[in-house]
């Protein structure tokens, strides 16, 4: 009995080691998807400073080697919208287009603007827009080619 007891506590004394040892590495955090008023999916950016900036998806879910429409509504100052997007590993694109739109049935502040991104490998992609001094990101769980 005692032995068993030794290999018991043995055991347990090594477990704490065994699990950390095989952590599972971090999955993607993709920005919360709704239902805009007109049935299109919609993100509300994580802001980095004051302001509003929202994303209407033009897909359900986005798939690498696809070219994906997003388009925004960012309050801020200025008439120039910048927007990129970078991988888990660093590689950073520019949207293939990017377009301003002068009106628009999406209820939301700001002024629009129509972009588009091909994500040329599946993962985690984060958005950063930026209109003068507004700045926000999404981050989008893009999946292989379908």
């Amino acid at each position: 009995m005692t032995r068993r007891l030794l290999i018991l506590i043995a055991i347990l004394a090594l477990l704490p080691a065994c699990t950390s040892a095989t952590e599972t590495p971090a999955v993607c955090q993709p920005s919360k998807i709704q239902i805009s008023p007109n049935e299109f999916h919609e993100i509300q950016a994580d802001m980095k400073s004051e302001g509003e900036i929202w994303a209407l998806l033009f897909f359900e879910r986005a798939h690498a080697n696809e070219d994906e429409k997003i388009v925004w509504r960012i309050t801020g100052e200025g008439d120039k919208l910048d927007a990129q997007a970078q991988s888990e590993d660093g590689l950073i694109l520019t949207p293939l287009w990017k377009e301003y739109h002068g009106g628009s049935n999406w209820q939301r502040p700001g002024q629009e603007w129509g972009t588009a991104f091909n994500f040329p490998a599946p993962g985690c992609w984060t958005i950063t827009v930026t209109r003068g001094e507004t700045t926000g990101t999404i981050s989008l769980d893009v999946l292989g080619s379908p």
